[in-house]
């Protein structure tokens, strides 16, 4: 599970900002929170609310790029720069950007630290955290680091004993554990296996459901590729159980792979049944809200069953703020998340304010100087437990709400 994470000089963020999800005991005792095998008190909700361009999805776009920087960048080309942006105004832009998370695995907590530009990974570092009943002390597992004047980086890796032949793949642009994972190297697949299970609608250049980009349906797809799958069957099933609820007279979809010389076609359509009469209606002519709940479902519904962490942007586009309650809920509940999966999503739909407590919330805004802000809610002097967050926040008693 995510404890926390950072970023300095990314994107809108120029300053150092951190998002928490641990709390202290003054947290409520509900099903929003557990406890980690480390003794940790956790969230399992963390919501982001701000006006539009306020820095929300650059703020999500911060786990998404840790996974792929952790778990595909070996992927990349050799030569290819690496996806990410600092702040655009000063001289921000010719500094480095630095991102950080910690995480737990089998009760250790690992410290993940990055330096970089789009050109190469500067230097990367991770440490273990050991807590004792006096203090906690880390550990480093492994660091490298690049020199500019011998033009090579220098590496220390005697706690983590990388595969012979590993220094001859290790790139610029590419993680330690994302190439170490290739040689079956047993500590590396461990970090490589969590971050696998991040799931996200986020990309670099933001949501991926905006109709303005030309990718638009593509997550689409791969949502229905995800279903058709064998092994993919129950959660299927859990899908159609689910939008049958929300979609009056829907209860089940159906897929068609075909192999096409142009690639592969994938056809859907959706079974409505009414006075006992059943049709069915290809996915085109459904409602964008229905389509987005397929999207999200694949998301949410393999966290769930998986455990980790699902990161959406736009989490109520298109839909009613009662479904996006019930979705919300699924997380909430131990009976649907065993697991102890957790939610990073962004929203404007504030009536799920009503639903959270002040360490659950996460406020954002942009201030004259270009610059994005965030803080959660119990940072603020004087939140009180008991306070009416909704009504507050639509008050502008807290601030992160547009000013017109």
């Amino acid at each position: 599970m995510i404890h926390s994470f950072s970023c300095k000089n990314f994107y809108s963020f120029k300053d150092l900002t951190i998002i928490d999800f641990t709390v202290n005991d003054k947290a409520p005792s509900n099903d929003g929170y557990f406890q980690a095998t480390s003794d940790a008190h956790l969230s399992k909700i963390e919501t982001v609310i701000g006006p539009n361009a306020s820095g929300k999805t650059n703020l999500l776009k911060i786990l998404p790029f840790l996974k792929w920087l952790i778990v595909t960048s070996f992927n990349a080309s050799p030569n290819a720069p690496l996806p990410i942006k600092p702040f655009l105004f000063g001289n921000n832009k010719n500094k480095s950007t630095e991102l950080s998370v910690d995480f737990e695995i089998n009760g250790n907590i690992y410290v993940y630290t990055f330096i970089l530009n789009e050109k190469k990974i500067i230097a990367e570092e991770i440490k273990v955290k050991n807590k004792t009943t006096k203090k906690v002390t880390t550990k480093k597992v492994f660091s490298r680091k690049w020199n500019e004047e011998k033009n090579k980086y220098e590496l220390d890796d005697k706690k983590f004993n990388l595969p012979k032949g590993y220094e001859e793949l290790l790139r610029s642009n590419a993680s330690i554990i994302s190439v170490a994972s290739r040689f079956n190297h047993k500590k590396s697949l461990e970090i490589f296996n969590f971050w696998q299970n991040i799931e996200t609608n986020v990309i670099e250049a933001g949501w991926v459901g905006n109709h303005l980009l030309p990718n638009a349906n593509q997550q689409l797809i791969e949502a229905f590729d995800f279903f058709s799958e064998k092994k993919n069957a129950h959660i299927k099933a859990e899908a159609e159980k689910l939008l049958s609820q929300f979609d009056l007279g829907l209860d089940s979809f159906e897929i068609k792979k075909e192999k096409k010389d142009n690639g592969l076609s994938i056809n859907v359509r959706v079974a409505h049944t009414f006075g006992g009469e059943k049709k069915y209606i290809p996915i085109k002519y459904e409602s964008s809200g229905t389509k987005q709940l397929f999207v999200l479902l694949k998301t949410i519904l393999l966290v769930l069953a998986n455990g980790g962490a699902a990161i959406l942007d736009e989490f109520d586009v298109n839909l009613h703020p009662e479904i996006v309650l019930a979705l919300f809920d699924l997380f909430m509940q131990p009976e649907t998340n065993p697991k102890n999966a957790q939610l990073l999503f962004s929203s404007h739909s504030h009536q799920i304010l009503s639903k959270l407590d002040k360490y659950q919330i996460v406020l954002t805004e942009k201030n004259e100087k270009g610059e994005s802000e965030a803080w959660r809610l119990d940072d603020v002097t004087g939140v009180r437990a008991d306070d009416n967050y909704y009504s507050k926040y639509i008050a502008g008693a807290y601030g992160a709400v547009p000013k017109l």
